[in-house]
């Protein structure tokens, strides 16, 4: 039988949900964290003693052996492209995959990534954390996106590194403008879905970031990546995405 493993980190927003269905997560023999030290619930665990607890030392090879390319590694929310929403599985393959955008970004490991998105998506989760895992950056991770605290939060944590969704961008540039507005060390913008007007308007306020924009989906099998900084292009398939360490299934 499967062992799923859900690991929460909002608490007091998902408490209440996730008692609602204990009683199927106890059926499928689900095993709940909860980022906490101290038990929250019956039938859950914690999380964070465990962090603190556990050896620094490398997972020895006998616990990982099993691990190939098409193991599962995670279950993704998907909002519906393909269907209605649902958890997409993903294997090893396809994090590497999402994992090496930063790569092809020129993300670097004195970099620090600020994460405002929703960790249950693909963006977040596959690109934005384990990108930083895999380059070694460091994560700023803010619990709901705010517009308004945005640049604060970029110039009090020396963000280098954002990600966004179109909508994102279209916020922070609806913001009142300050005379701080260029005043930050964000060189690195990276998400999807961003109009062209919204992008321009957002470099000639915001300064001159270089722009990601990528096309990809949790269960497509394709992804195009706007390397050159064309405004308003999605971009083309890399060179680097097209070697076989790096490649999407094939559909």
């Amino acid at each position: 039988m499967c062992l799923l493993l859900f690991l929460l980190y909002c608490l007091e927003e998902l408490k209440d949900a996730i008692d609602e269905v204990m009683p199927e997560l106890r059926k499928e023999n689900a095993r709940v964290f909860y980022i906490t030290e101290t038990p929250v619930s019956e039938g859950t665990e914690t999380f964070l003693d465990k962090v603190k607890s556990a050896s620094c030392d490398s997972v020895p090879k006998s616990l990982r052996s099993f691990v190939g390319k098409k193991t599962l590694a995670m279950y993704i929310f998907t909002s519906g492209t393909t269907g209605l929403p649902k958890a997409a599985i993903i294997d090893h393959q396809r994090l590497s995959a999402a994992s090496g955008l930063f790569e092809l970004c020129h993300v670097r490991p004195r970099d620090i990534v600020y994460i405002t998105l929703p960790l249950y998506h693909s963006s977040a989760m596959l690109i934005g954390v384990h990108g930083s895992i895999l380059k070694g950056a460091t994560i700023v991770l803010r619990k709901r996106f705010s517009a308004s605290q945005f640049w604060d939060d970029c110039r009090k944590y020396n963000v280098t590194v954002v990600q966004y969704i179109g909508e994102v961008l279209r916020y922070l540039c609806n913001v009142p403008k300050t005379d701080d507005d260029g005043s930050h060390n964000v060189r690195i913008a990276i998400g999807n879905g961003l109009r062209t007007d919204v992008w321009s308007e957002f470099l000639r306020r915001f300064g001159d970031i270089q722009m990601y924009e990528f096309y990809a989906a949790t269960e497509g099998n394709v992804m195009f990546l706007n390397y050159t900084n064309t405004v308003g292009a999605v971009g083309r398939v890399n060179k680097f995405y097209k070697s076989e360490g790096l490649q999407m299934d094939r559909a």
